[in-house]
């Protein structure tokens, strides 16, 4: 979830009553294949979803196979589906396609849409081909795709078995997936993901197995104490050695792979028996009627008056009401005005899909579209062409459009933003709102010229396609808690309570602020901003890890980049339109990534944040320092070829890997990955961090080894000015932390688990809040912040443990959205109470008490 703003495309689903519909439901995130996949096939596999299918473009299967040093699942089939690359209106594509998805319920068909290239070079400023200026509409015409992709008709799936010449070759000693090209880097990639799912069935595919014994295999299989072992298809140093590339040599990069189109087909539904008429016939009931309902013909006797018997006959149309045509859904996404050329030919070239185009009425009787989604990117809506295109369709056909231009940009996770908006009642420096817009930037009224029923896709909006049914509001959807209000310039109302607690705790900090108390100390004007502080997965209140640093004068430090940080870091700073104010001036100043380890919730942000500071313009005047573990370089590599991080451009990403920081020889990785990438060489990575502690006025930046499931490292930071920061990483309590980290101004700990849940988090590799403390105590720290915490409290955190807190360090709990400057962090310990009395109002999260003897 890693964009601002954007409504997301739900599929076709079915309610109890067995009526089949589409949702839009709120969501940081596009709907793009890029930033959901990983999360979905997360959550899937934790909900014992069995099997997947993942169909997209060119690339899909390399897109995915970039995953595979933190993404395995034993339980779960997935399959990966390329879509034909050739252009639907090409020569070459005769006859109606192969659907890339089929069931009993919806048939899918794909519509590669190349950008153009003619197109896309006059939309590029000189200075950057990811600039784009505003041009004059392209041409109709559009022959030849942009992307050097082969070109071909056949549907690539990820479950067919791998070429044995390729695994044979696989074997040996010397080989380099790396130097693979054609067909072999495309079966390399299969490779790699069925060794990611090695499950390429599930017991619901038996055919053999009844209903009842599909479900006890699920329940077995789900249930089981020991795990499915681990495929072994490749050793380990293959596995992760660098994945072959794609090989785009036209210039243009990821850009000029396609985007894909959907046409989705609903089922054709019999019609309806009619009872009446089948007594008139004479027609016995039973298995007899159930075949005419299948469009079969029945023969059966009947009485002839005379005490014989006679053959009657009888067709289905005889009973049977006519069959409804299966309804059309037709999903674009169109992201650049270079792609709406190869749209407008698909749609008029190709005679199968054309004719789910038309204004004819026989044409539409027999394919009838109720609806379009028409995902927009900038320039796209108002363009004159398409325009034409939509209104090519019956004024019958409902649009549904998403555009960041014309959508405001309004608050998505409604229950952290109400609570933020209660706290900021309290201390509105230390608890800013987050930021949004209740206004678009181009009024969607006033693009003229778009067909009758085309109207802005909206969070929790239905169309029902069985019942046919306009868009409209979900009735079970979630009351907004916080957009009427900022609406209306308003903040929530505090009860009475809460407006008791909080004048008590400003009462006290004002006390002490009038004393001057505490003094002044070095480091007090850095900045921390958590973005993210739970753990494993995102809740109501708390995004996966991530914790911005801000150090004036100097620079940025980001530690971990869990999915959806470049949205918290909007909503935090606030998106200008124009790229410079907001988030982009702390893009623009952010100098160093740090990445502890390869779990996905603690990294699958970067590849937005790099895609984001690669889109500007001008482009950063200094690079950004990557400090990680090889998987962490090996896929920002990999995925460049998808997505474009910037790497090739001027002060772009320079990669330090984190194992040559560390504090203490590191363990070594593979001999197939000693030297195979640059940055595996340690001294330069040494002199890379060198110049990195320069532009941050760093005097040392340490990694610490610490004890997690795997490879795993802290960080420990001592500037110039006389403070330091150690940040934990994910690990259990650890000695090498405290020694490394002695006196810092500041530990940034995990805090997992509570003190009463020790043994749980000594299995799971992570600490509790009372073992946070003890090592800030050791290592005596000033201050201690409490973070990345369980999704088992989705409101405070966990209590603190019992007993006096004396000569420890001063603790405070992050929250999502906080802004902490180290010198008011105090503040922050003494709303506790006040804090904790807010959420506990919220009636459907369960109260956790804090124990306030440990937070001085």
């Amino acid at each position: 979830m890693d964009c601002l703003q954007g409504d997301q495309f739900a599929p076709l689903d079915c309610d109890a009553e067995g009526s089949i519909y589409l949702k839009l439901h709120p969501s940081h995130s596009a709907p793009v294949l890029t930033i959901a996949t990983t999360g979905l096939l997360m959550l899937s596999a934790d909900a014992a979803v069995p099997s997947m299918d993942i169909v997209g473009p060119y690339g899909l299967m390399q897109y995915l196979a970039t995953m595979r040093g933190y993404v395995y699942r034993s339980t779960m089939a997935v399959k990966a589906v390329e879509a034909p690359t050739t252009p639907v209106y090409s020569p070459e594509s005769v006859g109606e396609p192969s659907p890339v998805f089929k069931d009993e319920n919806i048939t899918v068909y794909s519509i590669p849409l190349y950008p153009s290239a003619d197109v896309a070079m006059a939309e590029d400023s000189p200075a950057r081909n990811l600039k784009r200026k505003r041009s004059p509409s392209p041409p109709t015409s559009f022959k030849r795709p942009s992307a050097s992709v082969p070109v071909s008709d056949q549907i690539a799936q990820s479950t067919t078995p791998v070429a044995s010449a390729l695994t044979a070759h696989a074997e040996a000693t010397d080989f380099i997936p790396a130097v693979l090209t054609g067909a072999d880097a495309q079966e390399w990639r299969k490779l790699m993901l069925q060794e990611m799912f090695p499950m390429q069935s599930p017991p619901e595919a038996d055919s053999t197995l009844s209903t009842k014994e599909k479900r006890q295999a699920r329940k077995a299989l789900k249930e089981s104490d020991e795990p499915p072992p681990r495929s072994r298809l490749v050793s380990g140093e293959k596995k992760y050695a660098r994945l072959p590339q794609l090989g785009l040599s036209n210039g243009l990069g990821p850009r000029s792979l396609p985007t894909l189109a959907y046409l989705c087909i609903g089922p054709v539904v019999r019609g309806k028996f009619d009872v009446r008429k089948a007594q008139e016939l004479g027609l016995p009931k039973g298995p007899i009627r159930a075949q005419l309902t299948k469009g079969e013909t029945v023969m059966f006797e009947v009485d002839d008056g005379n005490g014989g018997k006679v053959q009657k006959t009888v067709r289905p149309e005889d009973c049977v009401g006519p069959s409804e045509m299966p309804q059309a859904i037709i999903i674009l996404d169109v992201p650049t005005r270079a792609h709406i050329p190869a749209l407008m030919a698909s749609f008029t070239e190709s005679p199968f899909f054309s004719s789910y185009r038309s204004k004819d009425d026989a044409t539409r009787k027999l394919h009838p579209v109720h609806a379009v989604y028409h995902m927009c990117g900038d320039g796209v809506l108002e363009d004159e062409q398409y325009k034409a295109f939509m209104n090519g369709f019956s004024n019958d056909t409902h649009h549904l459009i998403f555009s960041r231009q014309h959508t405001p940009n309004k608050i998505a996770f409604t229950r952290s933003a109400h609570v933020q908006a209660k706290l900021h009642q309290l201390d509105a420096d230390l608890f800013p709102l987050p930021k949004y817009e209740m206004s678009p930037d181009r009024d969607f009224s006033s693009v003229d010229g778009l067909p009758p029923k085309a109207v802005l896709a909206l969070p929790d909006t239905i169309l029902r396609v069985r019942p046919l049914r306009p868009p409209m509001p979900d009735e079970n959807a979630k009351d907004d808690e916080f957009n009427p209000l900022a609406a209306k310039g308003l903040l929530p109302v505090l009860s009475s309570s809460v407006m008791e607690k909080f004048a008590a705790a400003k009462a006290r900090v004002s006390d002490r602020v009038g004393r001057n108390s505490p003094a002044s100390q070095l480091g007090d004007d850095v900045v921390v901003t958590p973005l993210g502080t739970g753990s494993a997965l995102p809740t109501k209140m708390r995004n996966v890890s991530g914790t911005l640093v801000q150090i004036p004068g100097h620079g940025t430090i980001l530690l971990d980049c869990g999915e959806n940080t470049w949205g918290q870091l909007a909503r935090s700073f606030g998106d200008d339109p124009c790229h410079v104010t907001g988030v982009w001036e702390v893009l623009r100043d952010l100098k160093c990534i740090f990445l502890s380890h390869m779990h996905g919730d603690h990294h699958m942000g970067l590849s937005k944040i790099l895609m984001m500071r690669a889109s500007m313009d001008p482009p950063p005047s200094q690079p950004l320092y990557v400090v990680g573990l090889r998987p962490h370089l090996t896929y920002m590599l990999e995925r460049h070829e998808l997505e474009d991080h910037g790497l090739s451009e001027p002060n772009s990403v320079v990669m330090i890997l984190s194992d040559a920081l560390n504090w203490r020889p590191a363990r070594p990785y593979g001999k197939a990955q000693s030297e195979d990438e640059p940055f595996m060489n340690v001294e330069r990575s040494r002199e890379n961090a060198r110049e990195m502690c320069r532009d941050l006025g760093l005097k040392t930046f340490t990694t610490v080894d610490v004890a997690h499931r795997v490879r795993c490292y802290g960080v420990v930071l001592r500037h110039h000015d006389g403070w330091g920061l150690a940040f934990s990483g994910d690990t259990m309590p650890t000695e090498n932390l405290v020694k490394v980290g002695r006196d810092v101004t500041l530990l940034i700990h995990e805090s997992s688990m509570s003190p009463d849940e020790e043994a749980l988090a000594r299995e799971k590799a992570h600490s509790t809040s009372a073992q946070a403390i003890d090592v800030g105590r050791r290592m005596r720290a000033q201050k201690l912040l409490l973070t990345h915490f369980s999704a088992r409290y989705p409101g405070m955190p966990p209590r603190q443990g019992d007993g006096d807190a004396s000569g420890g360090p001063l603790i405070g709990l992050a929250f999502d959205y906080s802004r902490i400057r180290l010198g008011d962090m105090w503040k922050l310990n003494a709303y506790l109470p006040a804090i904790q009395h807010t959420f506990d109002e919220f009636g459907d999260e369960d109260p956790v008490e804090i124990d306030l003897t440990k937070l001085q």
